[in-house]
């Protein structure tokens, strides 16, 4: 018999992470949005935009975080060796709940600026709490379980990808209505755009993160309505302190909510993922199993 011995030794196959990395392209998408707003909002305050642009390009402004979610979500997830089925169907059915339930409730319905207006500061985070706060948690979170949830969750990154386009639907509807009434300046749209699509995104994440835990994880029955509660508090929170931030004028050009939305919407995805992320190294603890990242 004859030895051979090999020249280098025989290394390891490293093993593949079977599915898209959600977080990294969540916070790229984010950061895209923001490169592009950011252009327009400030675009306009010196001068190097015009204000007023047809309506027609205004709505299809709306539509660009759905597009940037396109490029770096639905494409990439199709080069994954185990791809997420069902992303556009998602969108598409939030686009649909939200514009044919959801907001209708709130503008003919709930009406919350109505009676909300000359409220305190608590008695408006509890109002909007119970209504806008409370409706957009729920528009998020019927379209995914009536459409993925639980059948398509293998993995708790999984209910943060289910819930981005579940936001992002909710979100666009808010954009183009805004547009279809009030027909406002062009920094004023990108803001919003801005504001609402990472808002909703926090906000999205949060749902996905009680669900996904509701899947995979060993909770109580009651974490779900925990879940809501804790996403319809802190959009109303936010819609709180949005509105502190305009009235008392935080800056000369209006900025306040620009910044708020970014901090908020940070603070919450990076909450989300510290929290999933432990919960997966507990598991994979508790089973002696090696993740793969």
């Amino acid at each position: 018999m004859i030895d051979y011995q090999l020249l280098s030794p025989e290394q390891d196959v490293e093993e593949l992470y079977p599915y898209r990395r959600v977080w990294r392209t969540l916070f790229l998408e984010m950061l895209a949005i923001l490169l592009i707003m950011g252009g327009i909002f400030f675009g306009v305050q010196f001068g190097f935009l015009s204000p007023q642009i047809p309506r027609s390009v205004e709505i299809a402004l709306c539509g660009i975080p759905i597009l940037i979610f396109y490029i770096f979500s639905v494409r990439r997830e199709a080069l994954a060796p185990q791809p997420r089925e069902g992303l556009m169907l998602v969108l598409a059915l939030s686009l649909v709940f939200a514009n044919g339930v959801s907001y209708p409730l709130i503008t003919r319905v709930i009406t919350p600026e109505t009676w909300l207006a000359e409220g305190g500061f608590f008695s408006r985070i509890i109002g909007y709490m119970l209504t806008l706060g409370m409706l957009a948690a729920f528009s998020i979170y019927v379209v995914i379980r009536y459409t993925v949830w639980p059948h398509r969750f293998r993995v708790r990154v999984d209910g943060i990808a289910y819930a981005v386009p579940a936001a992002l639907g909710y979100a666009t509807v808010l954009n183009v209505q805004l547009v279809l009434s009030d027909f406002p300046a062009l920094d004023a749209i990108a803001l919003r755009i801005l504001v609402n699509t990472f808002v909703y995104l926090a906000i999205g994440g949060i749902i996905g993160y009680f669900l996904s835990e509701l899947a995979l994880g060993e909770v109580q029955a009651f974490w779900l309505s925990l879940g809501l509660v804790i996403a319809a508090f802190l959009n109303a929170l936010f819609v709180a302190f949005r509105r502190i931030a305009v009235v008392s004028g935080l800056s000369s050009r209006d900025i306040g909510p620009f910044f708020l939305a970014i901090g908020f919407s940070a603070v919450i995805l990076l909450a989300v993922s510290f929290l999933m992320e432990n919960a997966a190294e507990r598991e994979a603890a508790q089973r002696g199993i090696r993740r793969i990242r």
